[in-house]
């Protein structure tokens, strides 16, 4: 009895390593999001979407300069014995991505937000200017994806600065069957709203501070 447990956990593990094994070459080539995809509800529930309350305030979005070392790489593929064997390469620019993000979470807060091009002071009318650094946006995969993003944002209101902070999120998809594009996509989304939400919250707290 034993030996036939021992038996059928060896099949298990070896068909887990032969189906991990066998999905783990070619480049994958996620088109990054924001934001995350919703998961499917078992039960559906029917909810109106929160709105935003208006805060007449405008910000000024700079965009964030990617310093990462690995600018092209997003993201590993490894097979059953935990080598890597490919990379992930997303179709879309990350910056791109990280200025979507911080659009969107700003106006989900309330904020007029308009895009900028330099990191320079405060224009006539803007209550604060926003600008940062990528410092790290990375998904790696063995049993589960682990998405990572890190950010060092800075906000400046009337000249002088009020956040100079790291930022830092983490977000899986799960278990990594199959290590496939969007997996990678929806677990970077993830680490990459974490992050942002963070430094929204605490832009909130520093420009009603006195």
């Amino acid at each position: 009895m034993v030996k036939a447990i021992r038996g059928a956990s060896s099949t298990a593990t070896l068909v887990l390593v032969v189906f991990l094994s066998g999905c783990a070459f070619g480049t994958r080539q996620p088109t990054l999001i924001y934001p995350p995809a919703t998961e499917p509800s078992a039960i559906p529930v029917v909810q109106a979407a929160a709105k935003p309350v208006p805060k007449n305030v405008q910000i000024i979005l700079n965009p964030f300069s990617d310093q990462r070392s690995d600018k092209k790489v997003v993201g590993t593929v490894r097979n059953g014995f935990g080598m890597r064997t490919a990379d992930v390469i997303p179709t879309n620019s990350v910056p791109d991505w990280v200025m979507q993000a911080m659009k969107t979470e700003l106006q989900n807060s309330g904020y007029v937000v308009t895009t900028g091009a330099t990191g320079g002071d405060s224009p006539a009318g803007a209550s604060a200017v926003v600008s940062g650094e990528i410092l790290n946006v990375f998904c790696d995969m063995y049993f589960s994806y682990s998405g990572q993003v890190s950010l060092l944002a800075r906000a400046s209101k009337a000249g002088k600065e009020v956040l100079n902070k790291h930022y830092a999120g983490e977000g899986s998809a799960g278990i990594s069957w199959a290590g496939t594009a969007e997996s990678y996509a929806q677990s970077l989304a993830l680490a990459l709203a974490s992050a942002v939400k963070q430094f929204v919250s605490e832009l909130d707290k520093s420009l009603t501070a006195p």
